[in-house]
């Protein structure tokens, strides 16, 4: 029996749900089924901590630094007094393979600056005012520092003093600033080059060493640092580890080598086989091992040091100035007669050229059987004298 209004439910069949069936609530998301999920990797977590604010606000004072520097320092009419300046201030000349301006862009930002304020004291000649202006404002020179300063006409050598005078404040200005941020900077990381001498550098004796080099490259990594995302830490590194190994190798040689020839050396070295040898050339025997100041050779051992076969041994120097030292006390012990032939016979007592033994005759008035006979004795009595003494040196 029906009951109107009323209809019989009926069993109907179910469907998966779709997505277009999801339906948002007002204060609920839309929960996916579990087969729509996409499975997103975690990100990697960077072994160096963020960016701090510090850090930052360091790197973004040394890069606008590093940037009016080098501009300034690719003004054409200053370039004509770099290499006087490099020369005046004690700084490295170019050398081979690297030019003036190429010497120049690779300074260190404290190099730069005094090189810059010397030029800028030393210039008297003219510039376009429109170039004048953009290196003023570059720095922080305002308008009313410099009123007479017109773009459309050249700076004169009349107004020279003044304008250089207020660049060369602020630019003193602004480099105060920088050592602060580099101070900030470097204290901030300093710790690595420590953590990289004790994983780069096996023996202990060299690590303090090489964390001073490590720091020397962390100074650099600091001058070359930009305002960009990546962690100071991480391209720190790469300076700090540079100029670990850069010391590592320059020890594997008893002299200062470049760094470009000490690889090449060490590559060539370690290529060598039996069938195909290193090339032969000077500079390999730089590859043998120091010899410490301690070192006691056994005897037949190979000598380790450089050979320098026109240098005398430090012994047999020490026995000539024995001898010298003998012979002069040797000489004195002779008669007057025999000492004066026997000193103008072979020049002795400094400053005397050897004569003859008719020179001798003549001058002192005796014949030349006399003169030679003077010396014949004079010569047995030190031989009887130094012959225990050569025998004691020389066995």
């Amino acid at each position: 029996m029906l009951i109107m209004g009323v209809c019989p439910k009926t069993p109907v069949a179910r469907r998966a749900p779709l997505a277009a069936d999801l339906v948002m609530e007002p204060d609920s998301a839309p929960v996916p089924p579990p087969a729509l999920v996409a499975e997103v990797p975690a990100p990697a977590e960077s072994p160096f901590p963020p960016i701090s604010f510090a850090e930052k606000s360091a790197r973004q004072t040394i890069a606008r630094h590093r940037q009016r520097m080098d501009w300034a320092m690719h003004v054409p009419e200053f370039e004509s007094f770099f290499k006087e300046g490099l020369s005046q201030l004690g700084l490295p000349p170019p050398r081979r393979g690297i030019g003036l301006r190429g010497l120049v862009d690779s300074m260190m930002l404290e190099a730069k600056k005094d090189l810059l304020l010397w030029v800028l004291s030393g210039y008297r000649g003219l510039m376009a005012g429109t170039r004048a202006w953009r290196l003023a404002e570059s720095w922080g020179v305002t308008r009313n520092e410099l009123p007479w300063l017109d773009e459309d006409l050249p700076l004169s050598a009349a107004h020279w003093p003044e304008y250089s005078g207020a660049l060369r404040a602020a630019i003193l200005r602004e480099h105060r600033r920088y050592k602060v941020a580099q101070e900030q900077l470097y204290i901030l990381h300093h710790d690595l080059p420590g953590k990289l001498a004790l994983r780069l550098v096996f023996d202990p004796a060299k690590r303090p060493d090489a964390t001073q080099e490590g720091c020397l490259g962390l100074l650099h990594a600091v001058d070359k640092v930009d305002d960009g995302e990546t962690p100071f830490a991480s391209y720190a590194q790469q300076w700090v580890a540079r100029a670990i190994r850069n010391y590592l190798l320059g020890e594997r040689f008893p002299v200062h080598v470049p760094v470009n020839l000490a690889s090449q050396l060490l590559r060539e070295a370690n290529q060598a086989t039996p069938s195909a040898p290193a090339p032969a050339r000077p500079e390999r025997t730089l590859l043998q091992p120091r010899v410490p100041l301690d070192f006691v050779a056994a005897p037949g051992d190979r000598p380790l040091a450089l050979p320098d076969d026109s240098a005398p041994s430090p012994r047999d120097l020490l026995n000539r100035q024995e001898i010298l030292r003998v012979v002069q006390d040797m000489i004195n012990q002779l008669s007057e007669k025999q000492r004066d032939v026997l000193m103008r016979r072979y020049g002795l007592g400094g400053g005397h050229e050897a004569e003859t033994l008719m020179n001798i005759a003549q001058s002192i008035g005796i014949s030349h059987q006399q003169v030679s006979m003077r010396e014949k004795r004079a010569l047995e009595k030190l031989g009887t004298i130094l012959r225990p003494v050569i025998r004691e040196m020389y066995g």
